[in-house]
C-alpha cells in the first residue's frame, strides 16, 4: 500500500506544498476540486467560507473521489480559513472511507496552528489514526522529511 497526498488550494501555496511532499513520499497527489470553484476576492472568500461554516455545507465537487482503499496512509493539504479546514475538504473526507488509515494533515498559514484543526477533524473521523499535524508553511525539505 501506499500513499496519497490530498489537498485543496486557492492561490498555489497549498499545492506547491503537496507537490513536494508527494515528490519526497513518492505518493499519488489528488487536488479538492469544488464544484464552484472560490474565484473571487480574498473578502468575498472570507465571507463564502464562513457563510459555508454557519450553515455546515459541504460544497459539491468537481473530481472523481479517489479509491482510498488503495492507500495506507492519506495526507491532506490546505490553507486555513477562518479557523478551519475549508468545507471543500471536509466535503472529501465525508466522502473517503478512513476506517484504519493513517491521516495527518498540513496546513500553509502563517498564523493558525494545526493542532486545533486536527483535534476538530480527529472528533469528527474518529475512524481514521491521526497523527501530529504540520505546518507546511515555509517548510523547508528537511522539516517535511521529519515530519513524515
Amino acid at each position: 500500500m501506499g500513499t496519497l497526498v490530498i489537498y485543496f488550494s486557492k492561490t498555489g501555496t497549498t499545492r506547491a506544498v503537496a507537490e513536494k511532499i508527494a515528490e519526497i513520499k513518492k505518493a499519488d497527489l489528488v487536488e479538492i476540486k469544488p464544484k464552484r470553484p472560490y474565484e473571487m476576492s480574498y473578502g468575498k472568500t472570507v465571507l463564502a467560507s464562513m457563510k459555508e461554516i454557519f450553515t455546515k455545507a459541504r460544497p459539491a465537487l468537481a473530481m472523481e473521489i479517489p479509491d482510498a482503499q488503495k492507500y495506507d496512509r492519506i495526507l491532506i493539504g490546505f490553507p486555513v480559513w477562518c479557523g478551519g479546514a475549508p468545507n471543500a475538504v471536509l466535503t472529501l473526507l465525508d466522502a473517503l472511507d478512513l476506517n484504519g488509515k493513517h491521516v495527518a494533515v498540513f496546513t500553509t498559514s502563517g498564523k493558525t496552528k494545526p493542532a486545533k484543526l486536527a483535534v476538530k477533524l480527529k472528533k469528527s473521523y474518529p475512524e481514521a489514526k491521526w497523527h501530529k499535524p504540520f505546518n507546511a508553511n515555509g517548510m523547508t525539505e528537511e522539516e517535511a522529511r521529519e515530519w513524515m
